[in-house]
């Protein structure tokens, strides 16, 4: 059962022997010793402030930061994302002894996973979505029909991440029994696992919980799927989460249209939430020490649109079946069109291979290398410009050692 008086500890947050090394080794490169600096988890982002999630005497304690580009493991600077483990400092002046604090984050772990999704404008560049996750959570509702091209975007989202993918199904009981089980055999094939989640007889977030127990799971689904509320049922397994009871909402929701089923964004940030420690008895009826599930949830905002991933290999994984018959056509290079011996065209014709499901396949990547050519445009534009902002300033050096005018 949940004990939420369970004393926390950073393995808590996710924290294992591995982030110790990392830790040392960057508190080393800024000049200190691990004593030196908090040690804490990104658990949130926003416009001009980041929260950051650390322990202290068996509490979890919430701070405050200034979001700045902070350096990274190569060397670069590059803004913190939620999930990322940082080294940081208290920020002299600020705090007292109600309020923690605010402080600077100084480095950012290496990271172990990094998600990110395409944006669905012309914009080219990836959005971050979280660090250091293990899971992909896909929450589909089962009502209005689920979308087998989003899961597809999905799925290859996270192959692409290396990152481990599962899809639950919320809203069972709105559909037939038989329904039910035809989504769950056609959307399996993908994914690593797939659980339906009901609530007709009250929410049993049990299945899920077990699923994502001891991981960083990142729940991703368009508006209206109900992520926030399978999150209010993990952080509290013995209530109802669909009642309006404030120890019962830890997440915001709010109801669907009831002519489409879809909804609209109520939660509008990337949230880490923290499930509490567990505990449990032996056989002789004694109870156990209080542990820490070490599980960690990430809540998203909901999708309306999803580009396709820029890295084709991740379609190709996403798409298996396709990806194989594409490996015995006769040449490498081949378009899967009109070309002489054709492993995906012979596969189409006698059936083995789903048309309807080849050409989400064909549509994923045309859109990918569309998405690859922009990136590189713009970063060549981006390397024009910095090349001619430093020749202008070599430029400027040169004329004031000369004593001469720009």
């Amino acid at each position: 059962m949940t004990d939420t008086s369970a004393s926390y500890t950073l393995e808590t947050l996710g924290f294992d022997p591995s982030w110790q090394g990392s830790a040392i080794r960057a508190a080393f490169t800024i000049g200190g010793t691990l004593d030196d600096f908090t040690l804490a988890r990104v658990s949130a982002v926003h416009r001009t402030r980041c929260e950051l999630l650390t322990c202290e005497r068996g509490e979890l304690v919430k701070l405050s930061a200034p979001l700045r580009p902070v350096e990274n493991d190569y060397g670069e600077e590059e803004y913190p994302v939620v999930g990322d483990w940082v080294l940081a400092q208290p920020i002299p002046g600020t705090g007292s002894d109600s309020q923690p604090a605010e402080h600077k984050p100084l480095a950012i772990l290496p990271r172990r996973s990094y998600l990110t999704r395409p944006s669905a404008t012309r914009e080219s560049a990836d959005q971050p979505v979280a660090a250091n996750v293990d899971m992909l959570c896909i929450v589909e509702p089962c009502f209005p029909e689920p979308s087998i091209g989003r899961i597809e975007r999905y799925t290859a989202l996270a192959h692409a991440s290396g990152v481990q993918v599962a899809l639950i199904l919320t809203k069972g009981d709105l559909v037939t029994a038989e329904q039910l089980a035809g989504y769950e055999e056609s959307l399996a094939g993908s994914v690593d696992a797939v659980l339906t989640v009901c609530t007709d007889n009250g929410y049993d977030p049990a299945p899920v919980a077990e699923l994502v127990a001891g991981r960083t799971a990142a729940f991703l689904g368009r508006s209206g799927a109900g992520k926030s509320t399978l999150v209010n049922a993990l952080l509290n397994p013995g209530a109802d989460p669909r009642e309006d009871a404030a120890e019962n909402q830890v997440q915001a929701t709010s109801a669907v249209r009831d002519a489409d089923g879809k909804g609209r964004h109520t939660t509008t940030s990337r949230q880490m939430i923290v499930l509490p420690g567990v505990t449990g008895s032996s056989e002789g009826g004694s109870t156990n020490a209080k542990s820490s599930s070490g599980t960690v949830l990430i809540d998203t905002p909901g999708v309306r649109a999803l580009a396709a991933t820029s890295d084709s290999a991740a379609i190709d994984e996403t798409f298996d079946d396709v990806s194989s018959y594409a490996a015995s056509c006769r040449y490498s290079d081949c378009s899967h069109g009109s070309e002489p011996g054709c492993a995906v065209q012979q596969a189409l014709a006698d059936g083995s291979l789903d048309p309807e499901r080849f050409e989400r396949y064909r549509r994923m990547m045309a859109e990918s290398a569309r998405l690859r050519l922009r990136s590189q445009e713009r970063e060549y534009r981006q390397s024009n410009r910095a090349f001619t902002k430093a020749n202008k300033a070599g430029r400027r050096t040169l004329m004031s050692i000369k004593g001469r005018a720009n």
